[in-house]
């Protein structure tokens, strides 16, 4: 007797279902994908116990005919592709032919559907898989799926889900990323005939942000769109000032599908590297578009994660529009004016302060002034978002135009030898002086050309490395030959660091080496010089920055102020901790009950 026997088909259905049919979420997300590849503009889901006891997904799509209604039952039937050549340009979201077959070997199915054209519709029922009726039906155009008892016949499967609570709440967050990949369709979703989530279908963006995550956030938003190499980036991104503690909130979007793409998902947190806090996660809906040729989708029986096929140019391309974005926005809503020149004593900054790139000039404030009026206006003016479905978002011309600068304030004093305390024409502005200063010096470090200076070490330090550190550090020693490290390898897996870039304390060359390399083996092929260089900085200019508890004199605070007012983003430090903050005379004189 041979070892190597043939399934049954009853198991064979069994694993095909365990791959795609996965809880609740997973029957919804199916049937949900089923009913707009139908062409669908409403879709309705209905829950009874989070979905295990029933789920009921009705849309308005093509619908189906009794012969056809019965082949989506068996396996791999499908009417999304024809031939493997297909599998290269996919541009539906399900392809597979396993939904239907999947979710009907676990549990009890009803499907109802119905053409348009047609004068009546036709219902199949099924049980672990196995029609046992056909029959004719009236019903409206479009069609109706009912999933009862799931995973009856799998009780080990069924043992394992959530509670109904933690299930419902699965399945709404499906419905809600559908709903933001897909603004032109309505969805809604009711939670034992009460409704818990509706999407108005309108096709702008911002009308499904109020939806899934409501007024207030959504004010917070940038518009996004930007073309380029056949590749076009859309959506909104959270301001630096709307943030959370997981990437849960970036929702990528490619080719119409939500997707999971590390990738992207990486390029976007790389566009707000400096302007968040160490450890928060921006608010994203980015929805790309892409050849279908440079993207496969046949990678996951899910159809939730997907490979980008170029993706070091894509990734590029997304990373640079959206820290193009945000850089042209200014964070603090004030408005410049021209007060009377500095006394000569600021001059005297070169002591503490000084580097190339100098200080903002009067005249280049002047020539700029008009043009920051235009952005500061969008933050005096809230935005208006109603959700009568009127066009509610900013436009992006608001943010990409107008030059960069702090509003001029002058120095009058240093509290808590950590803050210093600056008057502008609308109010009290306030200064961490070590975050001020570590943003200049480290958008000084960022700005120096090729290969930067390195300062011999009295003695050298050694590294004893791993396999895979060792290979790291050889793959990219050039990068830290270039950022001013000098190394020598020393047999196996030892290396010396001989010199550094100036700026080190004794002793902390190698901690930084070890924090270094073991970002580049996570990153791997993703990783880039620039975001290599970046870090380094980033570190430089924390060690070397004033500290707090450091007395400063009078021209010491004014020049820092002028050099950061040249900052390219004078409003975080390199690690998104706030620079400056503002409270206005009408703020004050609320305090003071004036």
């Amino acid at each position: 007797m041979t070892k190597i026997i043939i399934l049954d088909e009853f198991t064979k259905n069994q694993i095909a279902a365990g791959e795609v049919v996965e809880r609740p979420l997973s029957v919804v997300k199916e049937l949900a994908e089923n009913s707009l590849d139908a062409g669908a503009r409403r879709i309705t889901v209905e829950l009874n116990e989070g979905g295990l006891a029933s789920i009921t997904v009705t849309d308005d799509g093509c619908g189906m005919g009794e012969e056809d209604l019965a082949l989506a039952f068996e396996r791999h039937a499908t009417s999304k592709i024809t031939c493997a050549s297909d599998l290269s340009r996919i541009l539906t979201l399900g392809f597979r032919g396993e939904a239907i077959p999947s979710i009907a070997a676990v549990s009890r199915m009803d499907f109802t559907s119905r053409p348009a054209d047609a004068l009546n519709g036709a219902r199949v029922e099924a049980v672990e898989g196995v029609i046992v009726n056909r029959a004719s039906a009236g019903c409206p155009p479009g069609s109706t799926v009912v999933v009862r008892d799931l995973f009856f016949n799998t009780p080990v499967r069924k043992k394992s889900m959530k509670s109904p609570s933690v299930e419902g709440s699965l399945c709404g967050e499906v419905i809600s990323h559908m709903a933001l990949a897909r603004p032109d369709v309505s969805f809604e979703l009711r939670n034992k005939s009460r409704r818990s989530f509706y999407s108005p279908g309108t096709g702008d963006l911002i009308d499904t942000i109020i939806a899934v995550y409501g007024v207030s956030q959504a004010r917070e938003m940038i518009p996004v769109d930007s073309t380029a190499s056949g590749i076009t980036l859309k959506g909104f991104i959270g301001k630096p000032s709307l943030s959370r503690s997981s990437k849960s909130h970036i929702n990528i979007i490619i080719n119409g599908r939500y997707v999971h793409c590390p990738a992207a998902a990486g390029a976007v947190e790389e566009a707000y590297r400096t302007l968040l806090p160490h450890g928060r996660k921006p608010v994203v809906v980015l929805s790309l578009a892409v050849p279908p040729e440079l993207i496969d989708v046949n990678v996951h029986p899910s159809k939730l994660e997907v490979r980008l096929l170029e993706e070091k140019d894509i990734v590029r391309q997304v990373s640079r529009t959206l820290r193009e974005v945000l850089l042209a926005k200014t964070v603090i809503p004030a408005k410049l004016f021209n007060p009377e020149k500095r006394s000569a004593g600021a001059d005297l900054y070169q002591d503490l302060f000084a580097a190339p790139r100098g200080t903002l000039k009067k005249e280049e404030i002047d020539s700029g002034a008009a043009a920051i009026q235009g952005i500061t206006e969008v933050y005096d003016n809230p935005v208006t978002i109603n959700y009568d479905l009127k066009k509610a978002g900013e436009k992006a011309a608001d943010y990409l135009s107008g030059e960069k600068a702090l509003p001029e304030i002058m120095a009058v004093g240093q509290i808590g030898l950590t803050y210093i305390l600056a008057e502008g024409k609308d109010g009290l502005y306030i200064l961490d002086q070590h975050a001020a200063h570590e943003r200049v010096l480290y958008e000084d470090y960022l700005a120096g050309e090729g290969e930067r200076p390195s300062q011999g070490l009295l003695l050298p330090v050694t590294l004893e490395l791993d396999y895979r550190e060792a290979a790291v550090l050889t793959e990219r020693i050039f990068w830290f030959n270039r950022a001013g490290f000098v190394l020598e390898y020393f047999g196996g897996n030892t290396f010396l660091i001989r010199g550094a870039p100036p700026g080190f304390a004794p002793g902390q060359e190698k901690e930084f080496f070890n924090d270094m390399l073991e970002y580049l083996r996570e990153r791997g092929a993703g990783a880039s010089y620039d975001e290599f260089f970046s870090r380094l900085a980033s570190s430089l200019a924390c060690k070397s920055a004033v500290k707090a508890g450091e007395k400063l004199a009078q021209s010491s605070m004014d020049a820092l102020i002028d050099r950061l007012a040249g900052a390219e983003n004078p409003y975080t430090c390199p690690h998104g901790r706030p620079t400056i903050i503002h409270l206005s005379f009408t703020d004050l004189e609320k305090k003071f009950k004036r």
